[in-house]
């Protein structure tokens, strides 16, 4: 990358930091202000306050320079205006070089500063600007025209975020009496506090003699601290927009606008600011085949089922990023071009110029030919890109160009691969395997690849073998490193197979020969804060043995009865991820009339889910005026916070310790565990989701669930749980549903079934009801669903009105199962009979939730 065009976009990322480290917080004196004003501002730009946050940024460039990559205090990098000036003039530029950043600035604060009709009053003072909170872009979607959601005015908006920096605990939204200080003085205290967290984690932040790469940590570094700090604060504004989203968008622009007009040769203030041209060129990817490729299984041994499962789905994860990085490296993009990244799609805002176009055919050719060669076909990289000029960003137009944008994606999804290139027989595939006795031909793990690797001495491909590392090593370690280098290498420390050629992986701080460091990635997510490195949302949540799954006799009961069960008992280690067969192991629960016994089925639940309509809410939700890339970019980081920052922390800490994560980012989940504790969990997700979104009725999801042996190979738990979540969009009246058990239910009606599950233990358990009596209720629910059906019918044959008579047979059954050992015998079957009746007759078939898993949780072993 030319350093200019790093300075450039570092310039934009900087230009509003002063908004964050204002006067109070860096303890600026009367003094230093007015010599900085002198520096930078006129006489008659003194007392415009909304301008002082660039003074700010300039003190803060000079204070902390101690701190920053030394090319950001030196007049020597690059050529043109020093980093400071470029940074701090956006509101007085002298040179082209700056005019850059102003039409940057403006560019994204057009698309941003949407304003709340006058008529409501919704102006915040200047004085009180500290106090404003940012709205949740969440709450104020709207698909279906509600009346009640108008968002005219910052009164209608109930929820607002914290001022914190970004955890798992602090990424909820609150009601707004909650979070908005009462005074300025409360409201200065909370920048303070969090301005001198960012402080001492910009002291530790690594690699300042590497300066690419420490942009990216200080990219991290505010995700993390100014997520939740809004762009603009005072007016009549809708603070929507973060901090950080704003000066992310605004680098990515000025780092296109600058390489635009230096290789068209319109490098002047005039063409600067012309809005007519196509000068950026956004680039969607996007990557096909993705749950394929993470499930395919050639058998159905368990050997390595766990690790290889971990590392597909974190090799999908690594996919996009790196697909992404390297398109903007071909380009001469920093990585803060990349303005959306998530569920394996990314945007790219770039200059419109012949080289950006050859380096996407380029790219995509690469990336191609290498997933052709380990994929063969299953899985393919689609790349789009459409013309945009400054007035497509207007208010209003983007959600035009955006629907353009989209059709061109979909062509692109849609065409598959090149035939001509790729069609035809795979040229040397049969030759590439060893046709000797007592060889394997084929990896055992993917049924595809010749298995020329080992992993403990077991035959496998390099692909499934590099899967297995990766799958090895999330568990383990903390931080992963990434370098460029297009050398193959064997050792046991890095890929034997670099991701498209040139792109090795260690999770150990090795140096490797004739490399680059490019990225250094720290994969935990409970406390982003603490990191001096990048902080990447994408490991999800892995349960690993304690000292108390030593202790476990549901465990240690399951290998006395069956070995072959679990997979290498005797070589359970503290830290180690636990194997799927030992979490069906906890779906056991200890038997309370039979001392040391346990009792209910051994079996994994598969959870999938994905938010429903979110094409719809994406394009449609926002107001087209406020339809902007930058509220894009928040919605979607907003819904990714939910699914890989917060819920892998709920589920370490939340008492669901057992549940595995397959994947969990973007909009949608995929998760293993024992299959009680799964469907209980998917009940706690489907109300902390609606807090999260500020209760809107317009965000839901949707879920299947699946119950599987502990050894039923994951393509077959894949397809099986996908199969149940498309039914409970597809069959349900306005999705947001659950499909379970053979019926779908919608969430209110699972938290109604599981409060009727506590009802039934209670009578089970009280001796109430005997066995035989609760064994029979499958009976009358399977009458009771009949009789619905028979109901709907026009013409009723004679021969099938025998469903009708459950009430009466349930009148009967109540009476002779029902317990006569208490004092209140009468009462307790008339009690009982009035609630199955009720129950019966308004949920017929869905009351198989609460009776199955009673019985599944109460089967005896053996």
């Amino acid at each position: 990358m030319h350093p200019e065009t790093l300075k450039i976009s570092m310039a934009g990322f900087f230009h509003d930091i002063g908004k964050f480290t204002g006067k109070k917080e860096m303890e600026i004196s009367s003094k230093d202000i007015d010599s900085y004003d002198e520096q930078l501002y006129l006489k008659s730009y003194q007392k415009q306050y909304s301008h002082y946050h660039a003074l700010y940024t300039a003190y803060f460039i000079e204070k902390f320079s101690d701190f920053l990559p030394h090319e950001l205090n030196s007049e020597k990098w690059g050529d043109g205006d020093i980093f400071i000036n470029l940074a701090a003039m956006h509101h007085k530029p002298e040179t082209p070089m700056q005019q850059i950043i102003t039409q940057a600035d403006c560019l994204s604060s057009g698309w941003d500063r949407d304003e709340f009709e006058k008529k409501y009053n919704s102006s915040v003072h200047y004085k009180d600007y500290k106090k404003t909170r940012l709205l949740p872009i969440l709450e104020q979607l709207n698909i279906k025209e509600d009346e009640d959601k108008k968002n005219d005015s910052i009164d209608d908006y109930k929820y607002r975020y914290p001022l914190k920096h970004v955890s798992p605990e602090n990424i909820f939204p609150d009601i707004f009496e909650n979070v908005v200080p009462k005074t300025n003085q409360e409201a200065e205290l909370e920048y303070k506090n969090l301005y001198d967290r960012f402080i001492e984690n910009l002291k530790l932040l690594s690699h300042r003699e590497n300066i690419e790469l420490w942009y990216e940590h200080f990219d991290s570094l505010m995700m993390v601290y100014t997520s939740h700090i809004p762009a603009a604060r005072a007016g009549n504004i809708i603070p929507d927009v973060s901090l950080y989203d704003h000066c992310r968008t605004t680098a990515a622009l000025a780092a296109a606008l600058y390489l635009y007009h230096l290789n068209t040769d319109t490098f002047n203030e005039k063409n600067i600011k012309s809005y007519k041209e196509n000068k950026f060129l956004l680039i969607n990817g996007d990557f096909k085949g993705i749950q394929k490729f993470i499930f395919t299984s050639a058998s159905e041994s368990e050997k390595f089922r766990s690790k290889i499962l971990r590392g597909r789905s974190f090799a999908v994860s690594l996919f996009s990023e790196i697909a992404s990085d390297m398109l903007c490296r071909e380009i001469g993009l920093p990585a803060c071009s990349v303005v959306l990244n998530a569920a394996g799609k990314f945007t790219i805002i770039a200059p419109n110029i012949i080289q950006t176009k050859k380096a996407v055919k380029k790219v995509k050719q690469h990336i191609n030919d290498w997933l052709v060669q380990v994929s063969f076909g299953e899985t393919m990289f689609n790349i789009a890109h459409i013309e945009a000029s400054c007035n497509d960003f207007k208010k209003g137009r983007f959600v035009d160009l955006w629907d353009r944008f989209n059709i061109i994606m979909n062509q692109e999804k849609y065409s598959g691969f090149d035939m001509g290139k790729y069609g035809g027989v795979a040229a040397d595939y049969l030759d590439s395997f060893i046709n000797e006795p007592g060889k394997p031909v084929v990896c055992p793990l993917c049924g595809k690849r010749p298995a020329l690797d080992k992993f403990q001495n077991e035959p496998v491909c390099k692909i499934c073998r590099d899967h297995i590392f990766l799958g090895s090593n999330i568990v383990k370690k903390k931080n992963l490193s990434i370098y460029l280098s297009q050398s193959v290498s064997k050792s046991d420390n890095c890929l034997h197979e670099p991701v498209f050629g040139q792109y090795q992986l260690s999770f150990t701080q090795n140096s490797f020969k004739d490399t680059k460091l490019i990225k250094c990635w720290n994969l935990e997510t409970n406390n982003p804060a603490e990191s001096n490195i990048s902080v990447k949302f994408i490991k999800g949540y892995i349960p690993v043995y304690s000292e108390e799954d030593f202790r476990d006799g549901r465990i240690l009961s399951s290998a006395k009865t069956d070995k072959t069960k679990l997979e290498n008992i005797d070589q359970m280690v503290i830290g180690a991820p636990k194997t799927l067969n030992h979490i069906a192991c906890t779906a056991k629960m200890r038997d309370p009339e039979q001392q040391n016994k346990y009792r209910g089925v051994e079996s994994l639940g598969v959870l999938k889910a994905d938010v429903d309509n979110l094409g719809l809410l994406m394009t449609c939700g926002l107001q087209e005026k406020r339809f902007t890339v930058s509220r894009l970019a928040t919605l979607s980081r907003q819904l990714n916070y939910y699914f890989a920052v917060y819920l892998p922390w709920f589920l370490e800490n939340k008492g669901f310790n057992n549940i595995y994560t397959v994947f969990a980012g973007g909009d949608d989940l995929f998760l293993i565990g024992p299959w009680n504790s799964i469907i209980e969990l998917a009940a706690e997700i489907r109300e902390s989701f609606d807090d999260y979104v500020c209760c809107n009725r317009e965000i839901t999801f949707s879920a299947g669930i699946s119950l599987h042996k502990p050894h039923t190979t994951i393509d077959i738990m894949a397809e099986s749980s996908e199969e149940l979540l498309e039914k409970a969009k597809s069959e349900s009246e306005e999705k947001n549903s659950l499909s379970l058990f053979s019926t779908i239910v919608t969430w209110q009606e699972v938290k109604n079934l599981l409060k009727i599950e506590s009802t039934l233990e209670s009578w089970l358990d009280n001796k109430w009801m005997s066995r035989v009596m609760f064994y029979n209720l499958n009976e009358f629910i399977n009458m009771a669903e009949k009789e619905k059906r028979l109901l709907q019918k026009k013409e009723i044959d004679l021969n099938e009105m025998e469903c009708t008579k459950w009430r009466s047979l349930l009148s009967y059954s109540v009476d002779r199962n029902v317990t006569d050992k208490t004092d209140d015998n009468l009462k307790v079957k008339q009690e009982i009979m009035k609630n199955l009746i009720d129950w019966l007759g308004k949920y017929e078939g869905k009351l198989r939730i609460p009776v199955w898993k009673i019985l599944y949780n109460r089967r005896q072993e053996g």
